[in-house]
């Protein structure tokens, strides 16, 4: 077994054995104030494992994710590739007539040197294409054989433009002396390379097992809800304020039954920018309408949208006893509020008292 990316042994292990050690070692708050002896004699038995039991488990995950990483495998089978297409590039760059014929000799020689498909270019200032790839040795030799002397029109030679432009895995620049000989055998050489059967699934798995396992053993009392954890993924502050929201609703509450209708109204505006309901709109109005401002008491009321009917009879009440300029049409307004709350209510004295009390809508 071999593996192909050991560079994640070689960097990740003594990070991951410096966190674990630290893990193992820290201490509870509760070690510093009491013996080993006297944390024991209190701990209650339970069937779940222990911290350390759950930190080998995560550690054992841990080293098993980064033996996955490094991608262990085994060689199954060698696999031994025919020479690959070689390029034979000849520079048709201004020369003499003698050095243009010895380039096309080597050229021809090395036609026959290579086992695999023949690609032939001819190069100056650009490429031009003889040849496709082929194993017609003898059509590739007569190709050369018959290359003219005019097709030399330049004094420019640009190697490093076949090299990019040319798609080949192996290219032979071919001037008017042979190529190094060392070059030729690279290129002559054929490839080999292994087929390997990968064996990252088993620890892969095996440590998904692991932390599984390590989690299920967690008791009720450590156990994390998803939804916090999105949330506090999510954004640290949304979470905070719905946390500690229901303080400022409680201080709202107090605050009206105290007979600090401002407090109560300012409070309640808040919590209703957080969290807007039918209720929250009704206590707000109704704080406004104790402190005296029966202008927003009535933007408020106007705008507790509801279904529930016990909400809707409760706005129209109190909208009916917000000041009105005409007496007789408030004295109209306040009687047929009274012959609207009779009909579920028999007690007249009791109609008063409610009406009177304005109370917070609780839900």
């Amino acid at each position: 077994m071999s593996f192909l990316h050991p560079e994640f042994l070689f960097w990740m292990l003594p990070f991951v054995g410096v966190l674990f050690y630290f893990w193992f070692t820290q201490k509870r708050d509760n070690e510093y104030n009491f013996s080993p002896e006297a944390l024991q004699k209190l701990r209650v038995s339970e069937s779940n494992l222990d911290i350390t039991g759950r930190n080998t488990l995560f550690l054992s995950a841990s080293l098993l994710i980064i033996i996955a990483l490094a991608q262990p495998v085994v060689q199954q089978e060698k696999i031994v590739e025919a020479p690959s297409t070689v390029t034979i590039a000849l520079d048709i760059s201004t020369h003499s007539l003698i050095k243009f014929e010895a380039m096309k000799t080597n050229a021809m020689h090395l036609v026959d040197e290579f086992e695999g498909a023949i690609e032939l270019l001819a190069f100056d200032s650009k490429i031009y294409r003889i040849s496709p790839a082929s194993k017609d040795r003898k059509t590739l030799k007569e190709l050369i054989q018959n290359l003219s002397p005019h097709v030399m029109n330049t004094e420019i030679s640009d190697e490093k433009n076949v090299r990019n432009v040319c798609k080949t895995s192996g290219i032979v620049i071919v001037g008017n002396t042979m190529p190094d000989r060392e070059e030729i055998e690279t290129l002559r050489k054929p490839k080999e390379h292994w087929i390997y059967f990968q064996l990252f699934y088993f620890p892969l798995g095996l440590a998904m097992i692991l932390i599984a396992i390590a989690l299920s053993s967690m008791s009720k009392r450590q156990s994390v809800s998803m939804a916090l954890v999105f949330m506090i993924f999510m954004g640290e502050s949304d979470i905070r304020a719905g946390v500690m929201d229901f303080r400022l609703l409680k201080q709202a509450n107090d605050a009206y039954l105290h007979g600090e209708y401002d407090q109560s109204a300012r409070l309640f505006g808040e919590y209703q920018r957080l969290h807007d309901s039918p209720q929250i709109r009704y206590n707000c109005a109704n704080a406004y309408f104790k402190a005296g401002h029966y202008a927003r008491a009535r933007y408020w009321y106007e705008r507790v949208v509801t279904d529930d009917p016990k909400l809707i009879e409760w706005v129209k009440i109190n909208l009916a006893k917000l000041p009105i300029e005409n007496s007789e049409e408030l004295q109209k307004v306040v009687k047929k509020s009274e012959r609207m709350v009779n009909k579920e209510t028999k007690n007249v004295q009791e109609v008063i008292q409610i009406q009177n009390a304005t109370p917070l809508f609780l839900y």
